[in-house]
């Protein structure tokens, strides 16, 4: 069983550094086209895949640590429900201004959507916001500025 995993996340693996079709694109944009981090991170910013990747790690270990017993009678502080409850409101406030800060510019919608569904349903949240929030040029913006109807 231990191999089918492996040579099922190896293929995975491969297909997401497969080169991508060619485009048209401007200079800044190339340095993400074809990488492991454009599949990770939807075609993003990769400090924006680093600072989620950082929040994940932060709130998973703040959800261990309220649920660990405290004190000499031994009680749970907090159930496993409340801590996930806690540590997912915690990083739906702190996803923007960690991103804000990591990509030192304002941030589109897309990209503060797509942060915080990632807090409520690690790893697959930001696809189904990618997949069914439509790019428009509300939510996408214009080289990371929004554009005001």
């Amino acid at each position: 069983m231990k191999r089918f995993i492996l040579a099922a996340v190896a293929l995975i693996m491969v297909i997401g550094l497969q080169p991508n079709a060619a485009q048209a694109q401007n200079a800044t944009a190339s340095w993400n086209a074809n990488s492991f981090l454009s599949w990770w991170g939807h075609g993003q910013d990769p400090r924006l895949t680093a600072a989620g990747i950082g929040i994940g790690i932060g709130t998973g270990v703040g959800g261990y640590y309220l649920t660990q017993k405290h004190g000499n009678p031994g009680k749970m502080r907090v159930t496993a429900l409340g801590a996930y409850g806690i540590t997912t409101g915690a990083c739906i406030v702190a996803t923007p201004f960690i991103y804000t800060v990591a990509v030192n510019r304002p941030l589109t919608y897309r990209e503060v959507y797509m942060g915080m569904a990632d807090c409520v349903v690690p790893f697959i949240g930001s696809y189904l916001v990618n997949a069914y929030l439509p790019h428009t040029m509300l939510y996408d913006g214009v080289n990371g500025k929004l554009v005001r109807y």
